[in-house]
């Protein structure tokens, strides 16, 4: 079973208004993933909520394959909603792919693909790059749920990345979106072209 996580519990401080609830292309932010990942077939989509989730899970798409849980520790960071995601996931699951709601703009075809990598080859964890430079979606097998779980906080599933360069595989792919993290009012212009 292949599941996906979605992270859209902060507090958006540095936006100054909840990051999931801005517009890009016709849909807000949370809209624009969830749909990105049912259209690339994933079986489950959690969506980690946090700060102002009942507002937020208002605009969520009604699919059978989604469903949302609440981070009641989201100030603790981003970590805290990602083990709060991997807790939600059916036993059955295999991998989950991870994505950030401030990364609104990747592809359902971007994440296809780092499925399709890791069907083809299986390997612990795959990453998403544009030109060079890793972003999002990443993917996660089951096998390091554990260890995401048992992570520091404070350094987040980096330091389950880090662990072992052997056990991860690098997807070069052409989405700039794999990089556009959307943090400010000032990237929202940048990428979006519009004021938040």
């Amino acid at each position: 079973m292949f599941s996906a996580i979605l992270l859209a519990a902060g507090e958006s401080r540095r936006m100054g208004s909840p990051k999931a609830l801005l517009h890009y292309q016709g849909q807000t932010f949370i809209e624009r993933i969830c749909t990105a990942f049912l259209t690339a077939g994933v079986d489950e989509l959690i969506v980690v909520l946090g700060a102002r989730a009942e507002e937020i899970a208002r605009v969520l798409p009604v699919h059978p394959a989604l469903r949302t849980v609440v981070n009641s520790r989201y100030a603790q960071g981003q970590l805290s909603s990602l083990m709060v995601g991997i807790g939600a996931l059916s036993p059955e699951s295999e991998a989950a792919v991870v994505n950030l709601v401030d990364h609104p703009m990747v592809s359902s075809a971007t994440i296809k693909a780092v499925m399709d990598s890791f069907r083809a080859a299986p390997i612990p964890i795959v990453i998403a790059s544009y030109q060079g430079k890793r972003g999002h979606p990443v993917l996660f097998t089951s096998h390091v749920y554990g260890e995401i779980l048992a992570a520091p906080l404070d350094q987040g599933a980096k330091v389950v990345v880090r662990k072992d360069p052997a056990r991860v595989r690098e997807i070069p792919l052409d989405d700039p979106g794999i990089l556009a993290d959307i943090d400010t009012p000032e990237d929202y212009r940048r990428f979006v072209g519009e004021k938040a």
